[in-house]
């Protein structure tokens, strides 16, 4: 293929309209049907592995090292059920060290074919690399990038042992990481594979890559318009995820940061909680009243700062961020190939033909075959003599070890606080109305909420409910938000996003509402039940006490109640933010 220089001077017009450019000719090896397949199915598949290294594997307590990071409300709670209830199998120690060898394999083969993609996309900018074969290069580079962050966020142990390796690894993870940026930053130009400009410029994807490097020189011409937030939602998004990959790989017990953005502003929130504790007391004055809604009031605001930490600090949520960056790589890379097969003067419409990309050649084919090198890397792993030996030399050496890898492993009350003092804790499975100190042999015409220092409240349903709704409406905003860029993603991109009333509204005002309506229901409820006329109340909720053991039917009824107010109002609350949010927000952007 001859090399043509780039051709800049549509740079200094104007005016776009009517511009000759050249056909875009179709390059299978490189935005062919195959390789993006490939890049995007290893990146998926170290995705699958680190959910089930999650589901069967992963350890709450363990880092690896001397120290022991505190165990996660979320994950315990989901990981606790799911071994209980739907997946008891866990894998076997020599299974685990197969996986593991498959995913260093391919979080390997993905940084080393993700740079050189790169660097072979940049050695072509002289020779007039068209700006749609750039963007597609950038987002196989993009899938190789989260493929390499899942694999570097399931292999947080070995790599803690391994340090000389985690060191050459972070090494590749910055190059990799500098590259692509750089090569992010021509998107956000606002001709760049725009397809319904405003002022009917026209819409080139063979426009010259190189020429868009030059514009950044050039900030008279380069306008912060949609594309200009796209980027820079991309280039966040890329840092954010890199960075916090690092910080794991060095700090596997988030000791540091958990210190200084969690430790500290908790024990001074704490302070200022206590203070209206006390001014609030047990009499029931107008005073005392009054103190006793602030009170409340901020002890919510505490109660939903809490469980946003506890989801951010969760492998799940790593997990689901990881899930939703690929997502969103996946219909970027396949908007961009669908939009390209027109040129746009301003006036006429032309075609490109690219047919060639969706047929299979050689440079397709074979990263389809690079795939199976992980999938032949567990199976000798696994299936290797000295492996079965070790493993049954084990066995008998040690049984304990053997039955310790089957058996979920028991977490420690002392682990499971965010305190150094546990010895006052509430633990999984403890009534669920103790929480509020109701006593049954009276009525209750306040309820007292768990006391300072404020323990770990994952014992109670309150607060596992809590974590459920807030997990939800992260889900349900993060499927918007896809949804809205498959819709939008020709016109304005992710712009429709970061713009839009919808979602600023959401997150700020309904997200926090909604948790507040939530923590307030359950407070009514817990007052209803302290001054149900009788004692029974509770018991009968829980399905438990001396006067509903014989009891099975009214026993069986009661929970079903206590279950469905529960479920019901996570699904008012959701169905409340969204459609309210929807009303109120609008279509409109916040800025033009």
């Amino acid at each position: 293929m001859s090399c043509h220089r780039p051709d800049c001077e549509w740079l200094q017009l104007k005016n776009l309209t009517g511009l000759k450019v050249p056909t875009l000719a179709a390059n299978a090896d490189l935005s062919g049907i195959g390789v993006i397949v490939g890049f995007s199915m290893s990146a998926y598949l170290t995705l699958l592995m680190l959910l089930l290294h999650y589901i069967t594997i992963f350890d709450l307590g363990n880092t690896g090292n001397e120290h022991t990071a505190p165990v996660n409300s979320v994950d315990y709670g989901i990981l606790t059920w799911i071994r209980s209830h739907i997946l008891s199998w866990r894998p076997s120690r020599r299974f685990n060290k197969a996986m593991e060898k498959s995913v260093l394999t391919l979080g390997d083969l993905n940084v080393v074919t993700g740079i050189g993609i790169l660097i072979a996309g940049y050695s072509q900018l002289k020779c007039g690399i068209s700006a749609y074969h750039w963007q597609i290069m950038v987002f196989i580079s993009w899938f190789a990038s989260f493929s390499f962050v899942s694999a570097m966020t399931f292999l947080q142990g070995y790599f803690r042992v391994n340090s000389t390796m985690r060191l050459i690894r972070i090494s590749f993870m910055v190059i990799f990481v500098g590259l692509l940026i750089s090569a992010l930053l021509p998107t956000g130009s606002r001709m760049w594979l725009n397809a319904y400009p405003d002022d009917t410029e026209g819409f080139y994807p063979s426009m010259n890559a190189a020429c868009f490097f030059t514009e950044l020189r050039m900030p008279a011409k380069f306008h912060k318009g949609a594309n200009f937030w796209t980027m820079i939602f991309s280039v966040l998004l890329i840092f954010g995820s890199h960075f916090h990959c690092g910080i794991r790989l060095f700090d596997p017990t988030a000791g540091t940061s958990r210190k200084y953005l969690r430790t500290i502003p908790g024990r001074k929130f704490k302070q200022v909680l206590y203070s209206m504790e006390r001014r609030a007391g047990k009499s029931y004055s107008l005073h005392a009243l009054v103190w006793k809604a602030v009170y409340l009031f901020t002890y919510a605001i505490f109660t939903f700062v809490r469980a946003v930490y506890d989801i951010c600090e969760s492998m799940l949520a790593e997990i689901i961020w990881l899930a939703f960056a690929m997502a969103w790589g996946t219909i970027k890379v396949w908007l961009t190939r669908a939009s390209a097969t027109i040129n746009f003067d301003g006036k006429n419409y032309t075609s490109n033909s690219l047919s060639e990309e969706n047929f299979w050649s050689f440079g397709q084919i074979l990263p389809l075959v690079l795939f199976l090198l992980p999938l032949l890397s567990m199976a000798q792993s696994y299936l290797e003599d000295n492996a079965k030996e070790e493993e049954h030399m084990r066995a008998i050496a040690s049984p304990e070890i053997t039955t310790r890898n089957e058996e979920p492993k028991h977490v420690t009350v002392r682990a499971f606080t965010d305190t150094t003092d546990a010895s006052n804790a509430a633990f999984v499975h403890s009534n669920t109305w103790t929480s509020f100190n109701l006593d049954e042999t009276k009525r209750t015409r306040l309820v007292d909420l768990p006391p300072y220092p404020y323990l770990n409240f994952s014992s109670h349903s309150w607060y596992r409910d809590h974590l459920a709704l807030l997990l939800f409406q992260i889900l349900m905003a993060a499927t918007t938000a896809l949804y809205f860029l498959t819709s939008l993603g020709d016109v304005l991109g992710i712009s429709s996003i970061l713009r839009s009333r919808l979602f600023v509204i959401w997150g700020l005002v309904f997200i926090p509402l909604a948790s507040l309506l939530h923590l307030t229901i359950w407070y009514l409820g817990a007052l209803v039940v302290g001054s149900w006329p009788g004692p029974g109340a509770k018991n009968w909720l829980m399905g438990n006490g001396e006067g509903w053991r014989n009891k099975s039917k009214k026993s069986m009824l009661g929970r079903t109640v206590f279950w469905t107010c529960r479920i019901g109002l996570i699904l008012g609350l959701l169905l409340f933010t969204f459609f309210l949010s929807m009303e109120i927000a609008g279509p409109q952007s916040l800025w033009p």
